[in-house]
């Protein structure tokens, strides 16, 4: 499934962003806070693609990544696109309030509430785009819960470019040890981990790098400098 696939032709960024955020704001009620400011975080990143298309291909890689680490947590055994699990919230008359967690929210859409990938590809595409990022914010709102710190929409985005890295593969169960390790190290804010890989932002990134070269250390012996050079050089080219 791939929304960037759907999107060739469209060269009207603008006006599908416009109607995509009237699409997803029924949604975002029902969701709690952070998740809000997830999604509306990814809308305002979308403005510096240089095309619609280009956004989607990040949110579709963004979707199999968030998926693989909801599989590693042992969450979600059958992969949904994150569009679908947007698509199934528009149809939930449930918020995220009326369930003891997130991860309970999420798994009534995924076991209660139906809408299957023909459904999906049978969708707009800026149906699909709204979706997919109110889809996400689900997501990252479970994983966030379960590991225990907040993943913000910029982070979900380095780790997108971090994924098309040729000659590097970080699995997801190694993905989630780094997050825990870092945030053992100091690390209360993924913020810091991007302001590091693109070279501005206020936070301390002397301090940032020593907590992830030490996390990145213990997970990949010995690794670490390749591996921080590696995605340093690749996302700042």
């Amino acid at each position: 499934m791939n929304i960037a696939a759907t999107l060739e032709a469209i060269g009207i960024g603008i006006k599908i962003i416009s109607e995509v955020k009237s699409i997803a704001d029924t949604v975002l009620p029902y969701l709690q806070e952070g998740m809000k400011n997830f999604a509306e975080r990814l809308f305002e990143l979308s403005e510096k693609y240089p095309s619609i298309k280009d956004f989607a291909q990040m949110m579709d890689k963004a979707s199999e990544i968030m998926g693989d680490i909801l599989f590693a947590l042992g969450i979600n055994s059958d992969f949904e696109h994150a569009g679908i699990v947007g698509a199934k919230a528009s149809k939930c008359e449930k918020s995220v309030d009326d369930f003891s967690s997130v991860e309970d929210y999420f798994n009534h859409l995924k076991d209660e509430i139906k809408f299957d990938k023909d459904e999906f590809d049978a969708l707009k595409p800026e149906e699909k785009i709204a979706h997919t990022i109110t889809g996400l914010a689900i997501e990252t709102g479970v994983i966030s819960e379960k590991i225990g710190i907040e993943i913000p929409a910029e982070f979900v985005e380095l780790i997108s470019k971090i994924s098309e890295i040729k000659g590097l593969i970080i699995e997801a169960n190694k993905l989630i040890s780094i997050i825990n390790k870092s945030k053992d190290n100091g690390i209360n804010n993924l913020n810091d981990i991007v302001d590091l890989v693109n070279g501005s932002g206020k936070s301390d990134r002397v301090k940032t790098g020593e907590a992830l070269h030490k996390a990145i250390d213990e997970v990949y012996p010995n690794k670490a400098d390749d591996i921080i050079n590696d995605v340093i050089d690749n996302v700042r080219k």
